[in-house]
This record gives structure tokens, C-alpha cells and sequence, in this order.
């Protein structure tokens, strides 16, 4: 089976919650998981900092991705600067935390555009609120269809359906399962393939090692669980 890798996961130390790089590389040797996608919490004035403390510290166990708000001016220069300057492999974004329509196409637009000419996927928190609900997941998969899109949360709880038949029309839409309850996962799984769903946890906000061995119930396929828990996100990031 390929590397087992969490997609979702929060760094940083903020009111409410706080995890450091150990901290997490610890969880997953506990777990029994090998790498961890890695991006700043995103309240408040957030910087892109601590997660490069941590990834130079844990090289081999974490993946960084930045996380910026597209109502900073230089905002596309940031994810330019993290991808290019310190070697994150991807971006997150959090409409909903900082206030904005994912497909509006003047904010949104240009983080876009770096991710289509970089060539890096886009994990973007997908619960079904307003501002980031699956049609506008499907307006930018659409918009920018080299662009890797994945669906945190998968539009749980009240759009999963939805989230469920966009991804099934957009080769470059994927969901991610942090927080989804299982019969949910199992529901993209069977509708979708496993080549369409991708684990995390979205740590330190769950019980991790709960979080992980519920995924042994996404598929009795054992070539399919693995795409799922590791495979998926290691082709999207050229691993």
C-alpha cells in the first residue's frame, strides 16, 4: 500500500486551540500514519510562519501548505512567495472564517491563476455554509480545470449530495473527509470511486486516532482504501 497521509491539518497556536509540528508528528506515530498536509489556522491576522518552523523541522513528515485571505492585496504574492521560496505544495483557503464567495472571481481569481501556472491542488473548507457551498466549488472547478480542488468536509452535513454529484462532473473536484461521518464517506466512495476521496482528519480538532481508523469502513476494496487514506493526495502532489 502506498503512504498513509493526513490532507487536513491545523498548525499554529491561537484561542480555543494550538498544535505544534511535534505535537502532530506524534499523533501520527501513534497512528500509524506517515505524512501530514500542514497550514495555519486562519482567524484573525494569520501568518504562514509557524508552519515553516515546522516543516523545517519535520521534513519528512509534513506536507506545508499556506493559508491566505484573499482580501490581503498581496495575497496572490504570498502563495507565489510559499510555493516558490519555501517549497509548500499547495494553498487552503476558509471563505467562510474570512468572509468571501469562493468563486468570486476578483478575489479568488488570482490564487487561482498561481495554483494553474504552478501546477499545486487547492483544499478549501467545504461544510455547507453559504459562502463555500458545493456551487461554488463547482464554479471554480469549472473556471479552472487543471486546478486541483478538494472539498474539505465533503458539504457535510446538509449538502453532501450535492458536493457528491459535482464531484462526480468535474475530474478536478475532489472531497475530503475530515469531520464527515462515515456513512457519508461511504456514500461518495460507492457513488464516486475511491480515486475521488481523500482522508484528513483536521486535527487538533477531532480524536486522531478515531478519526483515521474509521476510514478502514470507506471500502472492503483494499487497493481503493489505499488511494483513499494516502494515494489520492501523493498523485495530485507528485509524490
Amino acid at each position: 500500500m502506498s503512504m498513509i497521509i493526513d490532507a487536513h491539518n491545523h498548525l499554529g497556536d491561537r484561542p480555543g486551540a494550538r498544535q505544534t509540528g511535534a505535537e502532530l508528528v506524534a499523533k501520527l506515530d501513534v497512528a500509524g500514519v506517515d505524512k501530514a498536509v500542514v497550514f495555519p489556522f486562519v482567524e484573525g491576522n494569520f501568518t504562514n510562519d509557524f508552519v515553516k518552523n515546522a516543516f523545517d523541522e519535520f521534513p519528512d513528515r509534513l506536507i506545508p501548505f499556506c493559508a491566505v485571505n484573499p482580501w490581503e492585496a498581496n495575497a496572490a504574492e504570498i502563495v507565489r512567495h510559499c510555493i516558490t521560496d519555501w517549497g509548500f505544495k499547495g494553498l487552503k483557503l476558509h471563505p467562510t472564517i474570512n468572509g468571501y464567495h469562493l468563486a468570486d472571481p476578483e478575489l479568488v481569481d488570482p490564487l487561482f491563476r498561481v495554483a494553474d501556472e504552478l501546477g499545486f491542488p487547492i483544499i478549501v473548507h467545504g461544510a455547507s455554509d453559504l459562502f463555500n457551498s458545493p456551487p461554488e466549488f463547482a464554479l471554480m472547478a469549472a473556471r479552472f480545470p487543471r486546478v486541483p480542488l478538494l472539498m474539505a468536509h465533503m458539504g457535510f452535513f446538509w449538502a453532501v449530495e450535492q458536493a457528491i454529484d459535482f464531484a462526480s462532473q468535474f475530474d478536478n473536484l475532489y472531497l475530503e473527509t475530515s469531520r464527515a461521518p462515515i456513512f457519508e464517506i461511504q456514500t461518495a466512495v460507492k457513488r464516486l470511486g475511491p480515486e475521488k476521496v481523500i482522508w484528513g482528519t483536521d486535527s487538533p480538532f477531532v480524536d486522531y486516532e478515531f478519526e483515521f481508523q474509521k476510514m478502514e469502513r470507506s471500502t472492503p476494496d483494499l487497493g481503493g482504501y489505499g488511494s483513499i487514506v494516502g494515494g489520492n493526495i501523493a498523485r495530485l502532489l507528485k509524490l
